[in-house]
């Protein structure tokens, strides 16, 4: 074994001679890799992908900053709200819904004062002697200036020409509810209040009261209490107003107690509203489905005259000559004449035609 190694092995190094003779010399060390015009192009497109780098980074510093002051504001409000007592706002279930409604009354007629604290007392005041309240929202204001509706409540941006809103007093007790609705007509702060439930969808009784047409769309409740005073005594007054600007729609209804009451309005057309406007004062129709009685008046004719001179003014064009129905062409049909042109003939002369010029 020691001889083996101790031996030298020879190496037949010819066809590795051959390798380096054959291949020349190397030129990749010696000539240079990147151009100028490829140096160039990697500059420009490092430069292409900085900015768009910075312009993403920039995105994202104001994504970042946004939902920071979002994060911010809501961590604010619920500082604020947990001061302050009030619990976050929960769902309620359609049966929670219902059930709250019920509690619930509708104040029409309010004095605008309500919404300051002198005036928020004495409602709240007065509605407490019905039972515990817990809150009233106030709606149906009527502001100056078209902006967000509750950075003008805030501001008290109210209109001048409306001196009344709507209120919804929400109660502890459903019992509560039904008591402060017997409140409906009381005067408060010289106002006639017009107190109902919120879930009722009923319609006023058209036995006992009146429609009235023609309003001044700036009429108000409180007017026509005054103008319908002599009448009777008054249940309810309602102006219908657009839900959206609170400007009146022209129409209204009045519900008194008593039915004779009715008559008595009735007897008020010549009556003037503002001494100068005259309203228009009907009994309130019964619709069909409440058993009332289809109007089946016919249309008075616009044009005048007997309907055979308008039938005849209807078939007549602008040279006066009657336009041809449908119906007059039934038993006729088109023939030839001289070649040129085509005219409507009987069909009883079809015969005399064939003998006269032949069949063609």
């Amino acid at each position: 074994m020691s001889g083996l190694l101790s031996t030298p092995i020879k190496v037949d190094s010819h066809l590795d001679n051959l390798f380096k003779s054959s291949a020349g010399k190397s030129e990749i060390a010696v000539k240079p890799i990147l151009t100028e015009e490829v140096i160039a192009n990697v500059q420009k497109k490092k430069t292409v992908l900085g900015k768009q780098d910075k312009n993403k980074a920039f995105l994202g510093f104001l994504k970042a900053k946004d939902l920071l002051s979002k994060a911010n504001k809501r961590k604010a409000e619920e500082y604020e709200d947990e001061k302050s007592g009030k619990k976050a706002k929960k769902e309620l279930s359609l049966e929670e819904k219902a059930e709250k409604e019920l509690r619930t009354v509708f104040v029409g007629n309010l004095p605008v004062e309500c919404i300051d604290k002198e005036g928020y007392k004495q409602l709240e005041a007065r509605f407490k002697e019905c039972g515990k309240i817990e809150s009233i929202r106030f709606r149906s204001v009527a502001f100056s200036e078209p902006m967000d509706r509750k950075s003008a409540f805030i501001s008290r941006k109210l209109h001048t020409s409306r001196d009344v809103l709507n209120a919804y007093i929400v109660f502890a007790t459903r019992e509560a509810a039904d008591k402060a609705c017997e409140l409906n007509g009381v005067v408060f702060m010289d106002k006639h209040l017009r107190v109902d439930g919120a879930s009722n969808n009923k319609q006023h009784d058209r036995k006992r009261s009146v429609f009235l047409g023609g309003l001044p769309f700036d009429a108000e409740e409180e007017e026509l209490w005054k103008f319908f005073d002599c009448c009777g005594e008054i249940e309810s007054v309602r102006a219908v107003r657009d839900s959206k600007i609170n400007v009146g729609k022209g129409f209204g209804y009045v519900q008194f107690k008593e039915r004779e009451s009715v008559d008595a309005a009735l007897a008020l057309t010549d009556k003037k509203f503002r001494d100068k406007i005259k309203i228009r004062i009907q009994r309130c129709k019964i619709p069909v489905s409440e058993g009332g009685i289809r109007d089946t008046k016919k249309k008075n004719n616009k044009a005048g005259g007997s309907k055979k001179q308008n039938a005849l003014r209807r078939q007549s064009g602008k040279a006066g000559k009657l336009i041809p129905d449908a119906k007059r062409f039934e038993g006729t049909r088109a023939t030839k004449d001289d070649g040129k042109k085509f005219k409507i003939v009987k069909s009883s002369k079809k015969k005399a035609a064939i003998k006269k010029y032949g069949k063609k």
